[in-house]
């Protein structure tokens, strides 16, 4: 719902404005196999590197991703960002901009800076701000940009890249002195403050996941890595926040107990997503096994009983002058 609510605003703002559709491509020409997703078991992919990425790109999960963005919005009290960026600055990157919602609130709220996002999937809105575009690229390709930026950003994309030290030195590499790269993702297993989590449907699920994401060679549990590896390409001044989102309202603070309130729709509605890839194609599993499992999974999810959270560090590092 979110947005449809962006996507009618800038129907607004830019009604005479070219439709993004025409969208141009760093790597290839665009044709019609772009828009050609892979179907498997009644969800769509991405046709552009084919198997590169694990979530789906059809409607429900663009829905899911606006909803996470809100949450991600209330965990960050409205911030998009926590690297001390130059509030002048140019030229600013989105790596996955998946919906391109973050893209499309940074570009408003820096309207001097050209900003681009970049995906496998073409399934951002066609109406955006006059400063920002939208690329089909794959970052773990050589960046053939010729600019470079100010800011990079990348957003829950542990589970995406075979190898995140190659990525992490292409962002080095194309920002400008001085600039800034802010990490924003998940860490698996989840975590609990007391026994209530161990022996879950749920923590199983976490265990599988890992195991079905090393099977394709794209780990998940990577994030605990991302100020290391900064600090080994050259990064200085690199800080490392955390936040948790608990899986359902459990916790007392009202806050989080808000923040678990819309992180349990969040992952009731994208389980099936999350999974089915992942295990049909890592693990060799049906999509019946896939299905008997994540219910069991949905149920834990509901249950108050059981005190577990996921943490989300925010990781930025500034590019020495």
């Amino acid at each position: 719902m979110y947005r449809r609510e962006k996507e009618s605003k800038h129907k607004l703002l830019w009604k005479d404005q070219i439709p993004w559709r025409s969208i141009r491509t760093t790597t290839t020409s665009l044709a019609s196999s772009i828009f050609s997703y892979r179907r498997e078991h009644g969800r769509t992919y991405h046709a552009y590197k084919d198997g590169a990425y694990f979530l789906p790109n059809d409607e429900r999960e663009i829905d899911r991703l606006d909803l996470q963005h809100h949450i991600f919005n209330m965990t960050f009290d409205n911030r998009l960002y926590f690297a001390p960026i130059n509030p002048n600055l140019q030229n600013a990157l989105d790596i996955g901009t998946g919906t391109g919602i973050w893209a499309i609130d940074f570009a408003d709220l820096h309207p001097s800076c050209r900003v681009i996002g970049t995906d496998l999937s073409p399934t951002q809105p066609a109406f955006v701000p006059p400063n920002l575009e939208f690329v089909i690229d794959d970052a773990e390709d050589p960046w053939l940009f010729r600019q470079k930026f100010d800011f990079i950003h990348v957003r829950l994309l542990a589970g995406s890249f075979k190898n995140w030290p190659t990525v992490i030195q292409s962002c080095y590499d194309a920002l400008a002195p001085g600039g800034w790269l802010e990490l924003q993702d998940y860490i698996l297993p989840c975590e609990a403050p007391d026994e209530s989590y161990a022996g879950t449907s749920l923590e199983q699920w976490n265990q599988v996941m890992l195991r079905a994401a090393a099977a394709l060679g794209r780990p998940m549990d990577v994030a605990d890595h991302y100020a290391e590896w900064m600090g080994k390409v050259g990064f200085t001044e690199v800080t490392e926040r955390q936040f948790i989102w608990p899986t359902n309202t459990w916790p007392r603070d009202p806050k989080l107990k808000e923040i678990g309130k819309w992180n349990e729709v969040n992952m009731l509605q994208g389980l099936a997503g999350f999974s089915l890839a992942l295990m049909t194609r890592g693990l060799a599993w049906s999509k019946d096994e896939v299905d008997v499992f994540v219910a069991k999974v949905r149920a834990d999810m509901r249950d108050r009983r059981i005190h577990a959270y996921f943490r989300i560090p925010v990781v930025y590092g500034q590019k020495p002058l």
